[in-house]
């Protein structure tokens, strides 16, 4: 298995280009395969497909809102999601409904972002090599 087929797999769901690339660059220096999307519904397409290790979501989306993508995800998925968001949380319980892992509030500390997605990611796959959740 090659460095890039080992290294956790992260979708970055992002609608505002700069912080997109931002994203992309931080995590591809952390050691992720990235993919990227700006809008909801490229970014379940890619979920689809890619099946990644981790989804970094942002909730304010054009197409489809972070909020539909995420009750999607959790529909079939218990991968770790990290939300990101400029929201003052008033949503906060539309947002838990679905069991987001961990929460981030923009603007963010890059190294922290990375950091909270390291522990998720890291979690998620020990559990994995446990077994299944009950």
């Amino acid at each position: 298995m090659t460095r890039s087929e080992s290294s956790p797999h992260v979708l970055i769901v992002e609608d505002e280009e700069g912080l997109l690339e931002i994203l992309e660059v931080n995590f591809e220096s952390a050691g992720y395969r990235v993919s990227a999307a700006a809008d909801g519904v490229a970014a379940w397409q890619a979920f689809d497909v890619g099946r990644p290790d981790l989804l970094v979501l942002d909730l304010n989306l054009p197409r489809m809102t972070g909020f539909r993508l995420l009750e999607l995800v959790r529909s079939e998925s218990d991968v770790p999601i990290l939300i990101l968001t400029a929201y003052d949380f008033a949503e906060a319980e539309e947002v838990a409904r679905h069991r987001p892992d961990a929460f981030v509030n923009k603007p963010f500390d890059t190294t922290e972002l990375i950091a909270t997605a390291d522990r998720l990611v890291g979690r998620h796959q020990a559990g994995k090599s446990a077994g299944p959740r009950r």
